[in-house]
């Protein structure tokens, strides 16, 4: 069945806000946005943001979602069968840093609700946002004991495996939507996994 005018136009200006949202949020930490600022930055009336998201909290709940399910989403399309654990290890690097170099002003706004879930601190979401990035963290967990049982990477404990893999990842992110924008996603994604795989030391 196909979609109506209307309908197709509904979803237009939905997504057209939850991208401003984004923007706002990348700028903003959550107390200090408004919704007067989102509703200018999608260059919509403020009737036309309240009859999509009834609120803040809805509106940010909903931008956080929709990024996260379809990050998962792409991930499971990218991990084939077949794959090493370094393949699959890369391939979700791909999809993770495509995702931001498209909408770099989710990053921070990821981070920082990361952040508050590793650490435990209070958030604004329910057990739906822990649950995604729960299932995030376990898919890596197991690439890294698949990894390190078949002697591609040290046996090291898997949580500091992870998150140094991580780190390597975000902090090769940071520099290719700070510095250099115009990179390649695959030149972003070699420098975290050589980081990651073989240190920054310089050999010989």
């Amino acid at each position: 069945m196909e979609m109506s005018r209307k309908e197709m136009e509904r979803m237009q200006r939905r997504r057209l806000l939850l991208e401003a949202a984004e923007r706002v949020f990348g700028r903003k930490p959550f107390d200090e946005a408004t919704m007067q600022e989102v509703a200018a930055e999608a260059q919509i009336g403020m009737q036309g943001l309240y009859e999509h998201f009834p609120s803040k909290q809805a509106l940010y709940e909903s931008l956080i979602m929709e990024r996260v399910k379809s990050f998962g989403t792409r991930v499971e399309k990218a991990l084939e069968p077949g794959q090493n654990p370094i393949q699959r290890l890369r391939a979700w690097a791909t999809v993770h840093a495509e995702s931001f170099s498209g909408t770099p002003a989710f990053f921070p706004v990821f981070l920082r609700e990361k952040i508050h879930r590793d650490w435990e601190f209070a958030s604004r979401f329910g057990p739906a946002l822990h649950e995604a990035f729960g299932r995030e963290e376990a898919r890596l967990t197991e690439i890294m004991k698949a990894a390190a049982e078949e002697g591609q990477i040290q046996k090291l404990e898997v949580p500091f495996l992870v998150r140094f893999f991580l780190a390597a990842l975000h902090a090769s992110l940071f520099c290719h939507i700070r510095y250099n924008p115009n990179e390649e996603v695959s030149a972003c994604v070699n420098r975290a996994m050589n980081s990651f795989l073989r240190g920054v030391a310089r050999i010989g």
